[in-house]
């Protein structure tokens, strides 16, 4: 999977000392995986749910404490982060 918008994770994490390891394992691990459909993911990120709304995939990161909003194109294996937010923030949100 090629990993678009790691700037923004980076950025988060700057803010966030506490997601920067948590994000990092995530990462490495979404680099190397070959995801076919939805399903997949849930294999390799039991937590991760699919947005009704938005359809995009949302990873809890570092124990629930941290959700990263991304878009996945699964035909060209690429994975675009949208969005890192703290629980407290995603709860507010509305996707």
């Amino acid at each position: 999977m090629r990993v678009l918008g790691e700037a923004t994770a980076a950025r988060f994490a700057k803010k966030h000392a506490g997601a920067r390891k948590p994000l990092q394992r995530s990462l490495t691990v979404a680099r190397k995986a070959e995801w076919p459909h939805f399903p997949a993911v849930k294999q390799t990120f039991p937590a991760t749910d699919l947005g009704k709304r938005s359809g995009r995939l949302i990873f809890d990161i570092g124990g629930n404490n941290y959700r990263l909003i991304a878009s996945v194109d699964f035909r060209e294996q690429i994975l675009a982060i949208e969005r890192v937010l703290t629980h407290e923030e995603y709860s507010q949100e509305v996707l």
